[in-house]
């Protein structure tokens, strides 16, 4: 009598498949990540600026959306003195800008307008 046997089992090729999927997927979000990376540093807002940092207004007057940038670049409005988060107020020569919340807390930072 005959008895099928069909193929050879081999339980080591469904793990071996699932390993080439992931690599094939990081390689993907790697590629991916270099394609869209412009070589430029990443945007910092004003909660990370410190005493000598020049700051970038992209909102407006009234309601500032601040972002830090070379002081050497054209677009640079403002340059960060020091900053008051602690005494919470600048002196009167300097503007104010006071970022609310984060997980420090409200960021208080004494300006001066940068004249190109």
């Amino acid at each position: 009598m005959f008895t099928p046997t069909g193929p050879a089992r081999r339980p080591w090729l469904r793990p071996l498949i699932a390993l080439g999927v992931v690599i094939v997927v990081l390689a993907g979000f790697w590629v991916l990540s270099m394609v869209s990376d412009d070589g430029k540093p990443p945007e910092r807002d004003a909660r990370d600026a410190v005493a000598g940092d020049c700051l970038d207004n992209r909102g407006t007057h009234a309601d500032p959306v601040l972002f830090t940038v070379a002081c050497s670049d054209t677009k640079a409005d403002y340059k960060v003195m020091f900053s008051a988060s602690r005494q919470g107020k600048c002196p009167p020569e300097f503007d104010e800008y006071t970022e609310r919340g984060g997980r420090l807390g409200d960021t208080t930072l004494c300006l001066t307008p940068v004249h190109h």
